[in-house]
């Protein structure tokens, strides 16, 4: 898996969601991270759910492809390598 700007980006949002749920920012700031961080557990548990067999068919353990998918969404699977994918 390479790290790019984007996989840092998320990251880094990510940090400041956690980030707000252990000290809280100003008002507006913490109702933004909560929705954000609702957000984006909604749609990467969603993103995991609807392109299962994709991701599961990678050569990672479940437990790490999951991971992977919920932190860094499509910026993971998206650089998988030309022909892998589900192949029945």
């Amino acid at each position: 898996m390479r790290f790019d700007a984007w996989k840092i980006m998320l990251l880094v949002l990510w940090a400041l969601i956690l980030a707000n749920l252990v000290h809280p920012f100003p008002d507006w700031m913490a109702k933004s991270f909560r929705v954000l961080g609702v957000l984006f557990v909604v749609v990467h548990l969603a993103e995991y759910l609807f392109f299962y067999k994709t991701i599961s068919s990678r050569p990672e353990s479940p437990a790490v492809a999951f991971l992977m998918t919920f932190f860094f969404g499509i910026f993971y699977w998206k650089d998988f390598p030309a022909g892998t994918g589900n192949k029945k």
